[in-house]
């Protein structure tokens, strides 16, 4: 890969070649630093520290944003392409504070001295790619090198700002259908969404699966009904979705450690 330096530790690098097998030797330190990749054409796989990235381009390109805190050691396991065609932006951890970006923590995700995000990029960010890799003067690639990293920023922003609406769409559905025995399958449907991209995202934002979330909801809402509303256990349990007076008690008991009587009683308690 070609690689300009510039003042700062900026670096930009462009391959754009027939390769067929490992290109660098094991065992070298990659110091603390930002880097975006972005595969247009191609297949690789590198191991950096105890993390195994496979980036895979032969249908579509993919993009790589991670940040390490220390150095790491690399290891390239795998590059093949007819051509392999990628760009790389690499840049000190300091240049984050200079754009006012900071570690990203919403945009990558990781453990220890290494946070990282794989995802497919979207059209513009691929258009600007394919410009740094045509674009061979130096001010020009540093320039493009820019727009690209702050473009993938964006394209992630941008991600981000949609999981964000799916989610509160998702839960606004469910806060409207407790009474009705609903799925994964149900709610990404509503939400215009894949099941396994619905799945992952209720388990990115919420942190555990559906049927827990139901759960919780379904016992929270029947106790308002109770305590707030005015309802009869029977009533409530049959809002919020339960089969039996008896199953809604359980689940009460199980959530507050309370039988659905108490906040019937405190209710009574209030309004002495």
């Amino acid at each position: 890969m070609g690689v300009e330096r510039f003042p700062g530790n900026f670096r930009v690098g462009v391959l754009n070649q027939r390769v067929d097998g490992v290109m660098a030797e094991d065992g070298k330190l990659a110091e603390p630093k930002v880097s975006l990749l972005c595969l247009l054409s191609g297949r690789q796989k590198f191991q950096l520290g105890a993390q195994e990235f496979a980036m895979d381009a032969t249908q579509s390109p993919a993009a790589l944003l991670f940040q390490t805190d220390a150095a790491l050691p690399v290891r390239f396991l795998e590059n093949q392409g007819n051509p392999l065609i990628k760009t790389a932006v690499s840049m000190s951890p300091d240049w984050m504070q200079v754009i006012g970006v900071g570690r990203m923590p919403s945009l990558i995700s990781g453990a220890g001295p290494l946070a990282y995000r794989a995802w497919k990029p979207g059209s513009a960010l691929v258009a600007l790619a394919r410009e740094l890799v045509e674009n061979e003067a130096k001010i020009t690639r540093m320039a493009l090198g820019l727009d690209l990293f702050n473009g993938a920023l964006d394209d992630l922003r941008r991600r981000a700002d949609d999981h964000a609406l799916v989610m509160q769409h998702a839960k606004h559905y469910i806060s409207q259908n407790l009474h009705r025995q609903i799925s994964s399958k149900d709610v990404a449907a509503a939400c215009g969404v894949g099941l396994r991209t619905f799945q992952r995202l209720f388990s990115q934002y919420e942190g555990v699966g559906l049927g827990t979330y139901l759960r919780a909801e379904r016992t929270n809402a029947g106790r308002d009904a109770i305590e707030r509303l005015g309802l009869s256990i029977s009533e409530a349990a049959y809002r919020v979705g339960y089969s039996s007076p008896e199953n809604f008690a359980t689940a009460i008991k199980k959530a507050f450690g309370v039988a659905p009587s108490h906040f019937r009683q405190r209710d009574e308690r209030i309004g002495e």
